[in-house]
């Protein structure tokens, strides 16, 4: 009795799973299904809308193709490294000509990877060009440049926001008030380095006076050498004249910056109406051993080498380097950078290097044996006249972006 009562009642039990079953692979399998969903690790991307960066959907696939190759490049404190192949192809790309990939780039200003946007700064910087005048996309720049916070974008987007023209696109109290208190140093210094030559002697004024006053030396000294390329022609003796002034300021980096900057100024045939005032000065703190900054020193060798230099101020200028070398109390750098002037121009040359071969200094007791023993260039071999004057000094921005 129990047996025929328990065995039907498990039969209908198998049954009814049985069915369920079947009817879920039924359901499974069904022609309006795309069968089970796909493991989310291997499922194809698809671009979103609001998807921001690298990863935006108006993006050029050709610049994001390349992008992403160069992200494989070597990082360090500055950035890519800029011999890298992948990063030279990107850079090089005729995706970029005439500012075709300008909104791209842009577009990469906003991603949350801090590689990713230093290397839309650098692109832009190189190679934007529709940015400087488009008030919508210069507007973004802005924007973002006012909140970024990563030293190393920061260099590279403060020139891409010097880059902007104010005129055209209405951001100059923007971009000023960024140059004047921006919370990272890198934004400004990198603004300052291009503004002034991107916007001309509108901004003459502003720049002087953030040289003048800042409190941080750095952002002083990116304001000084500002001028060098972002001077208009009419305003050439006045910059002279600001130089030579600045190298009687209290900070030894800003007073070197201006001493170089007065020597080395090639265009309308230099600060020719300065020049003696600048060996005066530097001759000055070279007897004094006051002497900190390398640039007193390297004014001498730039000075030196002017066309126009008469021959009685590269004979001081000689003489100059001389005493900064020779007075213990000038820092060891500046002796040292002194030295190289000596070895190359004094007729006393080896001389002078033999009494420096055992000097307390060890850095100039090294520079001073290097020197000696480096072979004396033949008259063939030397560079003509002029030559060594490049256009822009070094380090900092000649013209425009390539195209």
């Amino acid at each position: 009795m129990i047996k025929r009562i328990a065995v039907p009642s498990l039969a209908r039990m198998l049954v009814v799973v049985g069915a369920a079953t079947v009817a879920s692979f039924g359901a499974g399998c069904d022609k309006g299904s795309s069968g089970p969903a796909p493991n989310p690790s291997t499922a194809t991307p698809e671009a979103k809308p609001d998807a921001k960066g690298i990863d935006a959907a108006t993006n050029d696939p050709t610049l994001v193709g390349l992008a992403k190759k160069a992200l494989g490049c070597k990082w360090a404190a500055y950035g890519f490294d800029t011999k890298c192949p992948e990063l030279k192809v990107t850079l090089e790309s005729e995706a970029m000509r005439d500012g075709k990939g300008d909104a791209t780039l842009v577009n990469f200003l906003d991603d949350p990877n801090e590689q990713v946007r230093w290397l839309g700064a650098r692109a832009l910087s190189q190679r934007g060009k529709a940015f400087r005048t488009d008030k919508q996309l210069a507007e973004r720049i802005v924007t973002v440049a006012e909140g970024e916070k990563a030293k190393v974008v920061a260099q590279e987007l403060g020139g891409v926001v010097g880059g902007i023209k104010h005129a055209e696109t209405g951001l100059g109290e923007r971009i000023k008030a960024m140059a004047k208190g921006h919370p990272v140093q890198q934004m400004r210094t990198g603004l300052l380095a291009r503004m002034l030559f991107s916007n001309g002697e509108t901004l003459y004024d502003f720049v002087k006076d953030i040289a003048v006053n800042d409190k941080d030396t750095m952002v002083r000294k990116a304001a000084i050498s500002a001028f060098w390329t972002g001077t208009p022609p009419t305003r050439a003796a006045d910059t002279c004249k600001m130089w030579l002034g600045f190298m009687d300021d209290p900070v030894d980096d800003v007073a070197g910056e201006a001493a170089y900057l007065c020597s080395f100024y090639p265009q309308n045939g230099g600060c020719k109406a300065e020049w003696d005032g600048v060996i005066d000065r530097v001759e000055k703190r070279a007897k004094e051993g006051t002497i900190k900054s390398t640039q007193m020193a390297s004014a001498m060798s730039y000075l030196y080498r002017q066309s126009g230099a008469s021959d009685a101020q590269k004979k001081r200028a000689l003489a100059t380097a001389r005493l900064i070398a020779e007075n213990t109390a000038n820092h060891g750098m500046a002796r040292g950078r002194a030295l190289e002037l000596l070895a190359e121009k004094d007729p006393d040359a080896k001389k002078v290097l033999e009494k420096f071969k055992d000097d307390p200094d060890a850095f100039v007791k090294a520079r001073a044996k290097n020197l000696a023993e480096r072979p004396v260039p033949k008259e063939a071999d030397k560079a003509p006249a002029g030559t060594n004057k490049p256009a822009a000094a070094p380090g900092k921005v000649a013209t425009e972006p390539t195209k």
